[in-house]
């Protein structure tokens, strides 16, 4: 901490044996520090204490009124459940599955013409509510917004072909058809990728600025969509066009029919059901991958619990309950997300290295916390933590990384005992490789005299 590189940092360690809750190792345990996606942690055990690892929702596909000769006197209705595994590359199951199986139930029960719409009900989730996250992180596909209906990771690329330096970039396409969304490019070329995407949800005009690598002939940029439910009823309405299927209607959501005074129709008979993956893959793929939208999504099941309808400020509430019952200090604690993408969040070392000491006891919780959490050196996104000189027990850690943000915490287990650690480091000055060397030194260092 005495070096030029973390002089004028705000640096934070807490190390405790779990069984005896001694602390091994401290420095500055009650500062308050972004922990950026650490978060996750909270939002896991809040899930957990919520829901068993077998837990799954279910996305609906029907219609509403009669079919006679073949035509539909009605609407192909999609009911979301918040589901961040549909059609997701990150699920277990086929991404085609769900439209798959919602084209073979259509032509099943003998329709080949739809005379309504097209409608993607996201009402299961309310709108609103991305918990102050910077405008710069909600046009990327890391900061896709949640919603009652999510589909492809909420995420599509946008591609761009590129000259030479200096010259302005040409939107060339996109990886799906998407309802139309009006690009304002200003983006340059330039020697490396500097983009910026700036997107705001349920608005259809994106902002491309910045610098995007020369001489490309398709350089994609991973984008948010700014309207996940809408994007879905797009992609159905060509799917089923594409099938031989006519659409008389147009593709909608509930926001489109609420905002025109319309009614949300309601399924009168059943076509398909589609099954999430579970609670549990859920969670591991959270905590391997860090994906933001999965943390979301779980932190709105959290609001299921208890509510028929999820929202991010009954959510938190429910949350902060919960963790307050786990008897953790929610006075050391600001969450205003699920993901830990708002810089507004904050958490000192102490409650988190109390949040998995007590996590570790809970019996609802305690065992598939601490194994969904990747194993330092070999898994996820601490792959590479320790991987050349690792300790001779088990480390299982979860990162979490921003701009001028890099916190560790998780569990280390030697042949006799399991410790929370938790290392904290905020407007460092250092390469994030040069404080991440130095972390593994400190470990090295104690637990070598244990």
């Amino acid at each position: 901490m005495q070096s030029d590189e973390l002089s004028r940092a705000s640096v934070g360690v807490h190390i405790v044996d779990v069984d005896t809750r001694e602390v091994i190792a401290s420095c500055n345990a009650d500062k308050a520090l972004i922990p950026a996606s650490l978060i996750k942690l909270f939002t896991t055990a809040s899930a957990m204490k919520c829901y068993e690892d077998d837990a799954t929702w279910h996305t609906h596909v029907g219609y509403t009124g009669y079919v006679t000769d073949g035509v539909l006197h009605g609407d192909i209705v999609v009911r979301g459940a918040i589901d961040p595994s549909l059609c997701n590359s990150h699920s277990s199951q086929p991404v085609t599955k769900f439209a798959d199986m919602l084209l073979s139930a259509v032509t099943q029960s003998g329709i080949r013409r739809i005379e309504g719409n097209i409608v993607v009900d996201a009402s299961l989730c309310s709108m609103g509510g991305w918990g102050d996250w910077m405008v710069e992180d909600m046009g990327f596909y890391y900061g896709a917004a949640c919603y009652g209906v999510n589909y492809k990771n909420n995420e599509y690329k946008l591609y761009i072909r590129t000259a030479s330096e200096g010259t302005q970039p040409h939107i060339i396409g996109s990886s799906m058809p998407t309802p139309e969304v009006h690009y304002h490019n200003h983006l340059t070329v330039g020697a490396k990728d500097h983009s910026e995407v700036y997107t705001t949800p349920y608005i259809p005009h994106t902002l491309l600025m910045g610098c995007v690598p020369a001489q490309r002939d398709s350089f994609a940029l991973k984008c948010a969509m700014p309207d996940a439910p809408l994007f879905m009823a797009y992609d159905v309405h060509h799917a089923l066009q594409k099938a031989g299927i006519i659409v008389d209607g147009l593709p909608l959501t509930d926001r489109i029919l609420r905002e025109g005074g319309r009614a949300i129709p309601r399924i009168d008979t059943m076509l398909y059901s589609h099954t999430s993956d579970t609670m549990g893959d859920m969670v591991r793929e959270m905590l391997h991958k860090s994906n933001n939208l999965y943390a979301e999504s779980l932190l709105r099941y959290v609001a299921l619990s208890r509510d028929s309808v999820a929202s991010l400020p009954r959510a938190l509430a429910i949350e902060r309950t919960l963790l307050s019952q786990m008897a953790l200090d929610t006075l050391a604690l600001t969450i205003t997300d699920g993901s830990g993408l708002s810089r507004k969040n904050v958490a000192t070392p102490r409650v988190l290295a109390s949040l998995l000491v007590e996590a570790y006891h809970d019996a609802s919780v305690g065992e598939r916390f601490i194994m969904k959490l990747p194993q330092a050196g070999r898994e996820g996104s601490v792959r590479s933590f320790m991987a050349r000189n690792p300790l001779p027990g088990i480390l299982r850690l979860k990162s979490g990384s921003m701009s001028g943000v890099l916190c560790y915490a998780g569990y280390y287990q030697d042949a006799e005992k399991v410790y929370a650690i938790v290392l904290m480091s905020n407007n460092h000055r250092c390469k994030n490789s040069t404080l991440r060397s130095r972390y593994e030194l400190l470990l090295r260092d104690i637990f070598a005299e244990k």
